[in-house]
Parts: C-alpha cells; structure tokens; sequence
C-alpha cells in the first residue's frame, strides 16, 4: 500500500516481531479461551487490555474469540495516550497501521465524516507516533479476520465525560453497528499488591456490568476510578447505549501477578462485552 504508514512501535517489546510466531502465539492464547456460557444477539464492542503479551493476552483473548462468531468490515480502536499530551480526540491523519502480520487499511471516509461531525475529534499525529495500547489489539484482529478489516484509530486526550458523550452521539449516528465493532483499550489498576487490586477492580468491574455510566463518568471527571482507557470505555458504552438497550459483561478478569508471577505490584486486566 502507499501513503502515509504508521508503523509499528511495540513489536519485539509488547509482542513478537516475527510474524509467524506472533500469529502461532495469538492462535494458541485463542484456543486456551473455554466455551463461553451465552451467545449475544449483538455485539457492540470490547473492552481489551493493552499489556505485553505474556501478561494480558490470556484475558484479552477472551474478548477476541466472542468475535470470531462476527464478521465485521470495520473496527474503531480508541484508546488513551500514555505519551503525548493533547486536548479532545486525535484521528490518525494516515492511511494504514502495519504489524508483523501486515497492513490494516484506516477507513478514511468514516474518519473525515467522524471529523466533521465532532467538534472534540481532529486529524493529527498525536498519540498515535509511539502509542502501544491501540497497536497491541490490532493482530489479534488480523488473525480472527482472517479476511481484512478496515480500522479507525482514535486516541483520546485530555477532555470530559460530557465530551466524551457527545463524541459517542456523533459515532452512534456514523456507524452501521452490523458491520463495525469499537475495541475500547484500558487496563485497570497499576501497582497495587494482589488483594488491593482486586477489591479495587472488582468495583470498577461491578460498575461496568450495571452499566453505571453516571458513576463512571463521574470517576472519570475526578480521577477517582482507575482504569487507564476509561475515556475509551465510556466512549464504547455511550454509543451503544444510544443505539439500544445494552449490557456489559466482564468475561475474564486477572492481574500480572497471575499471568507474570510478582504479585506484590500488579496490574489489572479485564476483557469485557458490550452487547445486546
């Protein structure tokens, strides 16, 4: 493909650079996933954690294999920045994403409309240069769409849970929900030991299933709940619920002391359903 490429910066650090081993690796955290217990009528979208590999993706894969049922054409990937500092949404200006497993074309024409129709999102480069929590869901697309997927890459900034709303309004009336998925990237509490980290996400987790969003919005405000991509989260659960009725379910929950062995400052992941 030509144009402007972003490419990838957490390959060899979050995961395998080698295409082949990286492709084996996400195939076997896939098949390691049980039988879930219900089948949705509708999935609206994930909540995906963003570590390396050997720590999240036994929980991230659970969210990915519920896909494998779907065959979506699109997925908007949000994210947070850990790196830059900017102010609203930033849409990659690009016209791809490449990993080891290839290129994932950005949908263009639903970016401009995205653009236009939102007074908190714009084109740029910012968050996207070295950001690894969107890159890091974007194989495990490649491989349970084995046919392509169209991406749009969206990083959130600075801004509120009533922007946030508002920018989840805009996404409501642009995407057919039939054929586009929203993979919302968040881990949850940092460097807490075992037992503080799960009384801790265990809240967080119970507010996701009552699809609290006044509590979540209101934590988002003040800080007061942790969750890394809880922007994204919100974004996610406030588009689909101006479509529907939906729900939320966490279908695996685990820290990096129960994937990578130090439990004394562990981070939380969750994989997450909404759906209806």
């Amino acid at each position: 493909m030509n144009g402007k490429i972003r490419k990838p910066v957490a390959a060899g650090r979050f995961y395998s650079k080698n295409a082949q081993s990286l492709r084996q690796e996400i195939s076997a955290y896939l098949q390691d996933v049980p039988e879930l217990d219900f089948s949705p009528k509708r999935i609206f979208g994930l909540i995906s954690p963003h570590a390396g590999y050997a720590c999240s993706a036994p929980t991230a894969a659970y969210g990915f294999q519920m896909l494998r049922r779907a065959r979506f054409k699109r997925a908007i990937v949000i994210s947070p920045s850990h790196s830059d500092y900017f102010t609203g949404i930033s849409v990659y200006d690009g016209d791809a994403y490449e990993t080891p497993l290839g290129i994932v074309p950005v949908d263009r024409l639903l970016c401009k409309e995205i653009v236009e129709n939102s007074v908190v999102a714009r084109f740029s480069e910012a968050g996207h240069r070295s950001e690894h929590a969107l890159e890091v869901q974007l194989p495990f697309l490649q491989v349970i769409f084995f046919d392509g997927i169209n991406l749009v890459p969206l990083m959130v900034g600075a801004t509120s849970a009533d922007d946030l709303s508002k920018f989840a309004a805009v996404l409501a009336e642009s995407v057919n929900p039939e054929d586009t998925v929203i993979i919302a990237s968040s881990d949850l509490s940092h460097y807490y030991p075992q037992s503080v980290a799960y009384q801790k996400d265990g809240y967080f987790s119970k507010l996701l299933e009552d699809y609290d969003l006044d509590a979540l919005g209101l934590g988002y405000d003040d800080q007061s709940l942790e969750a890394c991509g809880l922007g994204p989260i919100l974004v996610l659960m406030h588009t689909a619920q101006k479509i529907c009725k939906p729900q939320c379910r966490v279908l695996d929950y685990r820290t990096s002391g129960d994937t990578c062995g130090n439990k004394r400052q562990v981070v939380g992941y969750a994989s997450a359903v909404v759906y209806e």
